[in-house]
């Protein structure tokens, strides 16, 4: 039964690789010995593009089952994860899409110079008029909801990108994998 946490992958060069030990062994190992006499036999170790039997090629065989060649790998696949679930944190809060994040910070920059305007013009502040109604009443009603969560969503992101920046940090300062695999962001 194939399990790619406790499997070998034998190179054309020799290089034994055990995903159990994370790292290349010699076929001498008790272990690996133990592992052959139940009937299994090492995988060829994957080629890249070119035909050549690399580390990265067999890294992105194993990546997918959450084993890497070295604490390096799995230090850089970690906080890829830990910004993947920052942004699935902050979605909770925000709608998705790069527009509209730009249309957020249009609207809150909006907000802020309406704050300072004496004699308001609603075609001065498009997206704000276009809530007229709908967010509130009024245009500087409109103003004041989106500078409130705005406000609101300053805390709520500097909380999670704390959270975020704390977690990389204690993955970089890990130094055995199993430090790094005990890594949990702690989202607000």
């Amino acid at each position: 039964m194939y399990d790619p946490k406790d499997w070998y992958w034998l190179a054309d060069d020799g290089r034994l690789f055990s995903s159990a030990a994370g790292d290349v062994i010699t076929d001498d190992l008790p272990a690996y010995l133990d592992w052959r006499e139940a009937g299994h036999l090492p995988s060829l170790w994957p080629s890249d593009g070119v035909g050549a039997q690399t580390d990265a090629a067999l890294q992105s065989v194993l990546a997918p089952y959450g084993v890497y060649l070295d604490l390096i790998a799995l230090k850089v696949a970690l906080k890829a994860c830990i910004d993947a679930d920052a942004e699935a944190e902050r979605l909770k809060y925000i709608t998705p899409g790069a527009g509209q994040a730009m249309t957020y910070q249009a609207k809150a920059d909006e907000a802020r110079r309406l704050q300072n305007d004496a004699t308001p013009k609603a075609a001065n502040y498009p997206l704000l008029s276009a809530e007229v109604g709908v967010t509130a009443p009024t245009l500087t009603g409109v103003g004041a909801v989106v500078l409130e969560a705005y406000q609101q969503w300053q805390t709520v992101g500097g909380a999670i990108e704390t959270a975020r920046l704390t977690a990389k940090k204690q993955v970089d300062d890990a130094e055995t994998a199993e430090a790094v695999r005990a890594v949990r962001p702690i989202w607000p």
